[in-house]
């Protein structure tokens, strides 16, 4: 701008100097000093060209055309005038130049909008299709087999999308789920993101029910549970309510119960004692829907009662009425009954034999039941004296006994395996390797030999039934998949 300035004001000297000579003609001022000195007009009319070519853009640019040229009356060949035009042409220019500008600037600020957009619902989509997973995945904490997984998600609505869940490769333990998360986009089309992970469980991680020689969680507390005079046991107790223990017992373990504990003379506690304690496991429930179905799959059936005698079964036998067993029954099947089931005395029931009744299950004395026998009924159970179940049974070869009523073992019962029932009563004499469970005990009678063995039963194989076990989870390949 100074470079400018000086060149303008030399500009103006010499323009100056040139018109307002000594002695020129005011008419013809141009005409006079061309013919005294035309060479000297002819070189400031070439540097007043230049100017006007060159130098009037930088002198219109700021602000001082017409101030260099106002009174400057031999210029007027030259048409300083059209400026005017040239302005508007640069005007024009400059004016699709920031158009243009503003143009490219929108569409990057859209495009970059979009982007933004589309990016914040992908992460919305992620974070969707991760709470499906932890949802499925409280599920299947709940379940005790995954070989038959909880029922799936579908177009689940969670937040500003929803998710789907499906699995793959499923055992009891193991499991591959994929979640899926979507997003409805700013333009109508979905977004989506889908995460796999596989997932396995471990049981065991806190205190179960059969982790106790004797637990009895159900119920509202108020029951007394009596075990009486010289027991054994091996393993520790728990019920829910107050625990009468008899005079003289042995008791390897803890005690405990919600209620209060009485101690008679002479009785040999190993571990604590703890009264008004909390539970300490969850205690273990049943569910019969599946017993129910294939009850009434045998409703279905023409009525009528059957008797099996020395005979072998296999597969399952449907009876519409009530069942008599005598003499043996043997091979590998199951028998369903709408009525009551009664196994007469000394009657030996071999192994892999499974037998569900809508009415009573009652086995009368001195029979035998082999290795992975199954015992349910919907109303109640009862052995009488002198049976002996599963005999020599390995590690989940164990006895069932399983009823949402009231069992009752008689005198001189010797088992392997497991008792779970509503209201529980035990005779004399009892020899366990197993568990006793359920709702209640009402009484373990005198002279019982328990000793607690976790592993003859996989209570993950019981149908309807939920230890309600805690158990790990553990994830693991998680990727995220197209």
């Amino acid at each position: 701008m100074e470079k400018m300035f000086i060149y303008n004001q030399m500009l103006r000297q010499r323009i100056f100097r040139f018109f307002a000579s000594p002695g020129r003609s005011k008419e013809k001022p141009r005409r006079f000093e061309r013919a005294r000195c035309p060479a000297q007009a002819e070189a400031v009319r070439h540097e007043i060209i230049l100017a006007v070519r060159y130098g009037l853009r930088l002198v219109r640019l700021a602000g001082a055309s017409e101030r260099l040229f106002v009174g400057l009356p031999g210029l007027a060949r030259y048409n300083i005038s059209r400026t005017k035009g040239i302005s508007l042409v640069a005007v024009v220019i400059v004016m699709l130049i920031v158009s243009t500008l503003a143009l490219l600037m929108a569409s990057f600020m859209s495009s970059g909008n979009i982007s933004a957009i589309t990016d914040m619902q992908a992460e919305q989509a992620l974070y969707i299709a991760s709470a499906g997973m932890e949802c499925y995945l409280e599920l299947l904490e709940a379940d005790s087999d995954w070989s038959t997984p909880p029922t799936v998600f579908t177009n689940q609505i969670f937040g500003a999308g929803t998710f789907t869940i499906t699995y793959a490769n499923q055992t009891a333990d193991s499991i591959d789920i994929t979640s899926t998360g979507k997003v409805i986009g700013w333009d109508g089309n979905s977004v989506q993101r889908v995460i796999v992970q596989h997932v396995t469980k471990e049981a065991g991680a806190g205190t179960a029910f059969s982790d106790f020689a004797i637990f009895y969680g159900g119920g509202d507390g108020t029951i007394e549970s009596e075990i009486k005079k010289e027991q054994t046991i091996t393993g520790d107790i728990f019920v829910k309510g107050n625990l009468d223990i008899g005079k003289n017992c042995t008791i390897t373990g803890n005690v405990s119960a919600t209620g209060s504990i009485t101690v008679g003379s002479g009785t040999n506690i190993s571990g604590s004692t703890t009264p008004n304690a909390t539970q300490p496991a969850n205690q273990p429930t049943l569910t019969t829907t599946y017993y129910d179905s294939l009850i009434t799959t045998a409703s279905g059936q023409p009525a009528g009662n059957r008797t099996f005698e020395a005979e072998a079964i296999s597969g399952t036998v449907y009876i519409n009425g009530n069942v008599t067993i005598k003499d043996y029954i043997n091979g590998s099947g199951t028998i369903v009954a709408t009525g009551s089931v009664d196994i007469k005395s000394n009657v030996d029931i071999g192994s892999n034999i499974t037998i569900i009744s809508d009415g009573s299950l009652l086995m009368r004395i001195n029979g035998t039941v082999g290795k992975s026998v199954f015992f349910y009924s919907s109303s109640d159970i009862e052995l009488k004296a002198g049976i002996v179940l599963g005999s020599g049974a390995g590690s989940g070869e164990g006895v069932v006994l399983l009823s949402p009523g009231d069992i009752k073992l008689g005198d001189n019962t010797t088992l392997t395996g497991f008792i779970f029932g509503d209201d529980v009563e035990i005779g004399e004499n009892l020899t366990l390797t197993g568990n006793l469970g359920g709702n209640r005990l009402d009484t373990l009678d005198e002279g019982a030999v328990i000793i607690k063995n976790n592993a003859k039963v996989n209570y993950g194989s019981i149908n309807g039934f939920n230890s309600n076990a805690a158990i790990t989870i553990t994830t693991s390949l998680w990727q995220e998949t197209l």
